[in-house]
């Protein structure tokens, strides 16, 4: 009885280090995207918003949006969010300029982004009233990516020259289906792909006079 009680401790032990090892591995390949607003002081370029890769690996997949009020957590509750663009991967180390957002600090707004590292996790930061909130898992909407009934709910980076124009894509908690079975701090999805076929759990919100 004895070395069948050992035996077992040694499985546990082993199968807790693997996890414990596997963990550490995602930490440490971890992309982390930070919004900053750099002001140029001493040059004549204009200010502007950017978003840098603090973290250890390449951010891919990226998607910008904005949203009238973000409470900076986990989830979607009270929050519709809006004007997503996708943009190109950033390395680690580096920082890419979000020049359709304007050289205006005070947007009057909350911004987010949603993201992978390579092997596909979902990661989400989210900024409102200069603090920043890093989060493992999708807690944004999960807009298709390509056309969705002959139009395209995200915008490429390259043709957003500003906001002057119609918002578009507005998306809030009842706008997506989440599965009971999947744990709060994955928010939407955890990885991409799988159940979380965006096409099929995407539906846009109506506001003002129709405009999505």
């Amino acid at each position: 009885m004895l070395a069948l009680l050992i035996s077992v401790l040694a499985v546990l032990v082993s199968l807790g280090s693997l996890v414990l090892a596997y963990a550490s591995d995602r930490r440490s390949q971890m992309p982390v995207l930070q919004f900053m607003w750099e002001t140029n002081q001493g040059t004549t370029g204009e200010p502007k918003w950017w978003l840098a890769n603090v973290g250890a690996s390449p951010a891919t997949n990226v998607v910008v949006a904005q949203t009238l009020r973000t409470s900076l957590a986990r989830g979607l509750d009270g929050e519709t969010w809006f004007n997503p663009v996708s943009v190109p991967s950033i390395p680690a180390g580096g920082k890419l300029a979000l020049l359709w957002l304007g050289g205006t600090q005070g947007l009057n707004c909350g911004l987010g982004a949603s993201y992978t590292d390579v092997h596909r996790f979902f990661y989400t930061t989210k900024c409102g009233d200069d603090v920043s909130m890093f989060h493992v898992g999708l807690h944004l909407p999960r807009w298709p990516l390509l056309k969705l009934n002959g139009e395209k709910a995200v915008k490429t980076w390259w043709g957003v020259e500003d906001l002057s124009g119609p918002e578009w894509s507005h998306a809030a908690g009842g706008s997506v289906r989440t599965r009971w079975w999947l744990p709060r701090r994955f928010g939407l999805s955890r990885r991409l792909g799988g159940w979380a076929d965006p096409v099929l759990t995407y539906r846009p919100t109506s506001v003002g006079n129709g405009t999505e």
